[in-house]
C-alpha cells in the first residue's frame, strides 16, 4: 500500500513537471514565432557574372572582344524595420575582370606613363584585376519569414582593394603594375525575382593611376558599365 502511495506521488509529481515544461515551451515558441515575424534575416551567398560596356576619352579606342566580370561572396542581412521588408546590407567577397583593350603601352618614364591606341595589326591588350570588396547595400524585399521566393530591389557601393593585376600583350607582361589603382569603389544595383536577378554597376574611381597619360598629355581613362546576372543563395 505504502508502495503504491509512493509511486501515486511520483506520477503526479512528474505530471506536474511535464505540465510545467509543456507550458513553458509552448510560451517559448510562441516567443520565438512573434520574434521570427517581427525579425527575420536574409543572409545570403552570391555569384554574378558580366560583361563590362568599356568607355574611354582616348580617340579611336575599340574594345577588343568580350570583356568580363566575375563575383562571389556572402552578405549579412540587417533589418531595419519589424515588417523586415527594408533592410542594410554588409558584406565580404571577391571579383575577376578582364579588360579587353586596343591599347599600347608606348612610353615610361619617372614620373609619366604614357598608353596610345594600338595598330590595326597589333594585338590586343588585356588588364585583369583580382578584387577583394566590400558591398554595402540597403535593401527592399517583400519577403515574409516562409517565403523564400520574393521580388528585390537592392542597391549600394562596394569598396574595392586591387591586390593583384597583370597588364599583358603579345609581346610583354607586366604583373601588380603601379598603373592600375589599388583602392576604389563601385556602385551597384540588382533587381528581380527569386534567384534570378539582373545587375548593373559602375565605377565610381578612376581605373588608372594619375600619371597614366593619353597621347594627348591627358589621364588617361577606362570605365566599364557592367550588365550581367547576379544569383542570391539562401
Amino acid at each position: 500500500m505504502l508502495s503504491d502511495l509512493s509511486f501515486l506521488k511520483h506520477f503526479r509529481s512528474s505530471l506536474s513537471s511535464l505540465i510545467l515544461l509543456c507550458c513553458l515551451n509552448s510560451v517559448w515558441s510562441q516567443q520565438e514565432d512573434a520574434t521570427r515575424d517581427e525579425f527575420f534575416r536574409e543572409d545570403q551567398f552570391y555569384l554574378g557574372a558580366s560583361f563590362m560596356v568599356l568607355q574611354s576619352s582616348e580617340d579611336n579606342f575599340s574594345p577588343q572582344g568580350l570583356s568580363r566580370h566575375i563575383q562571389w561572396g556572402f552578405v549579412r542581412d540587417i533589418p531595419l524595420n519589424t515588417s523586415g521588408k527594408i533592410a542594410a546590407g554588409l558584406g565580404l567577397g571577391m571579383s575577376f575582370e578582364r579588360y579587353n583593350t586596343n591599347f599600347s603601352r608606348a612610353s615610361e618614364r619617372i614620373d609619366k606613363v604614357q598608353y596610345t591606341i594600338a595598330e590595326e595589326t597589333a594585338s590586343p591588350m588585356f588588364f585583369s584585376v583580382h578584387s577583394l570588396e566590400l558591398p554595402l547595400s540597403l535593401r527592399w524585399r517583400n519577403a515574409t519569414p516562409d517565403n523564400f521566393a520574393f521580388w528585390r530591389v537592392y542597391g549600394g557601393v562596394s569598396l574595392r582593394w586591387n591586390y593583384y593585376n597583370k597588364i599583358r600583350q603579345e609581346t610583354f607582361e607586366i604583373k601588380n603594375s603601379s598603373d592600375i589603382q589599388n583602392l576604389g569603389a563601385v556602385a551597384h544595383l540588382s533587381f528581380g525575382y527569386n534567384t534570378w536577378n539582373f545587375y548593373l554597376a559602375y565605377h565610381l574611381s578612376p581605373f588608372f593611376e594619375e600619371n597614366v597619360m593619353d597621347t594627348n598629355g591627358q589621364p588617361l581613362d577606362l570605365n566599364p558599365i557592367k550588365i550581367g546576372l547576379i544569383f542570391y543563395i539562401l
